[in-house]
């Protein structure tokens, strides 16, 4: 799905619920990864150094940390890391979704934010489907061979970075969808459940984008 316009007041609330999302961490899909073993001090310096450029530092390194042994200096593993994250919490989203168009009443909120909820899970649905896809090219640029493939390789990593900006597009279309429907949607307790999880997706899809992102050919 391509990637919508995004009008003034559902960039703001995208924005306000953001800076709430990092501050809590609040998730739709269950609890986070239970602790592991510190990595050794080299791994963790390394982690640092790749989450240092994203959105949220903090949160990459943290969210990654349990994998941080498993990385060996190699920055697309990270990203592949950074994307299973993503897609799983994407996943959960879509499921909260559907268990909400089941629910009676919907959204509570009227035909159009009902309509916004169903819209909604469509784009997740979609986005769903990039996972196989970039996990497939991520696997392939990990290995040098794969790095070294010239034009296929720029080839691949232009359409991981496509790929990995499918989170990021589901999130923006829910949230500018629930903000078309209008104040009294916004105002459902169930349309500020919805776009609070949207927005902290959107913070994992933006971690994992710049992940891709810095991935060096």
């Amino acid at each position: 799905m391509a990637l919508c316009s995004f009008p003034p007041v559902g960039l703001l609330l995208l924005t306000m619920f953001l800076a709430f999302a990092v501050s809590t961490c609040a998730t739709a899909n269950g609890e986070p990864p239970a602790p592991s073993p510190a990595p050794p001090p080299a791994d963790s310096r390394f982690l640092w150094a790749c989450c240092a450029n994203t959105t949220n530092a903090s949160i990459c390194y943290d969210s990654l940390l349990p994998f941080a042994g498993s990385f060996h200096g190699n920055r697309v593993k990270v990203a592949r890391a950074a994307a299973v994250i993503a897609f799983g919490r994407l996943r959960g989203f879509y499921d909260e979704l559907r268990r909400l168009q089941l629910q009676p009443g919907g959204t509570g909120a009227g035909r159009v934010a009902d309509s916004a909820l169903g819209s909604c899970a469509t784009s997740a649905d979609v986005s769903q489907g990039r996972e196989v896809d970039l996990l497939a090219i991520l696997r392939r640029l990990e290995t040098a061979a794969g790095r070294r493939r010239g034009e296929q390789a720029e080839w691949d990593l232009h359409d991981a970075n496509l790929y990995a900006g499918s989170v990021q597009s589901c999130t923006m279309w829910c949230v500018d969808g629930f903000a078309s429907a209008g104040d009294a949607a916004l105002a459902s307790p169930v349309v500020k459940k919805v776009v609070a999880w949207a927005t902290n997706l959107h913070l994992y899809g933006d971690i994992a984008l710049d992940l891709v992102a810095s991935i060096k050919l």
